[in-house]
């Protein structure tokens, strides 16, 4: 990294390159944040990177963000985070989660409104053709594979930064990061839930399905959570989501897609959520760090 050392007598700051680049958004991460880091303390380096600064960006996203904080208020989220009692600081970033906002949930709701209608659709005209009304497992398998990958999408939006337009905005918030990430996660795998309920009330499968989804879309959120204190956030998402949807796809070839969700199945996803958030807690520190990487 390029320094220059006579600039001023008590600044050993950047160089105009330099402080360019970092204007221009042409620096690696390392870079910018002990840029970021140097120039808070350093009047003279402010000062020679305001040169560098386009007035009309600086305007557009002051715009910008006085409009957003004209309307966020009325967001349902903030709301109903707030009627929890939530403090107002930890709601903004809260609703600030790209799986909270509006177009996710219509997305949710969407894809579950497809995938119950078409199960029932299914079972409706199998059993009109069956003698005796009997029917399978078969037609439940598209909600059982999604279930809890509609939840584990909502977590992983909601530390992943290549969905999370307010990664930046949760790093610098008053807490750890594991806190914050463990708040998010649990509002976004609530908001999924909700909705897999409802729909699982609809099908027409046996009475306690709606509560046979919720300890496996936990077990797969926490193996999500665990593995990314190991390998990318994005590849651990991806991971926890094959281990869910394998053996869902080798159960349907048997046509028992729902033996993944009974007492047996139940109690393994137990045992994985257990072991996950055994390993989360061991390797929380990495979170502190690069969690956001």
């Amino acid at each position: 990294m390029t320094h220059i050392h006579d600039r001023a007598p008590d600044c050993t700051g950047y160089s105009e390159k330099l402080l360019a680049a970092y204007a221009a958004g042409k620096l690696s991460s390392t870079e910018t944040w002990s840029i970021e880091a140097h120039v808070m303390a350093c009047a003279t380096c402010r000062s020679d990177l305001s040169a560098h600064v386009d007035a009309e960006r600086l305007t557009r996203n002051r715009s910008a963000l006085l409009v957003r904080l004209a309307t966020g208020e009325a967001g349902l989220a903030r709301r109903l985070l707030r009627r929890c009692r939530i403090p107002d600081y930890l709601v903004t970033l809260l609703a600030a989660t790209p799986s909270l906002r509006r177009s996710w949930l219509l997305s949710v709701a969407g894809v579950l409104a497809v995938v119950t209608g078409e199960a029932a659709l299914v079972r409706y005209d199998v059993t009109s053709s069956v003698p005796g009304g009997y029917i399978g497992q078969d037609f439940l398998v598209p909600f059982v594979l999604l279930a809890p990958l509609l939840p584990l999408a909502g977590v992983a939006a909601a530390f992943i930064p290549l969905f999370d337009p307010a990664y930046r905005l949760a790093i610098a918030a008053p807490f750890s990061s594991l806190t914050l990430l463990l708040a998010r996660a649990v509002s976004a795998l609530t908001a999924a839930m909700i909705p897999v309920a409802c729909a699982a009330f609809l099908l027409p499968g046996p009475g306690w399905l709606p509560a046979a989804f919720l300890l496996p879309s936990l077990a797969v959120c926490a193996i999500a959570l665990a593995a990314g204190t190991v390998i990318s956030p994005l590849a651990a998402a991806i991971g926890a989501g094959t281990l869910w949807a394998l053996p869902v796809l080798l159960l349907t070839v048997s046509h028992l897609p729902l033996t993944i969700v009974g007492w047996r199945g139940q109690a393994i996803c137990a045992a994985a959520m257990l072991a996950a958030v055994a390993v989360l807690l061991v390797r929380r520190d990495r979170f502190e760090f690069g969690w956001m990487r």
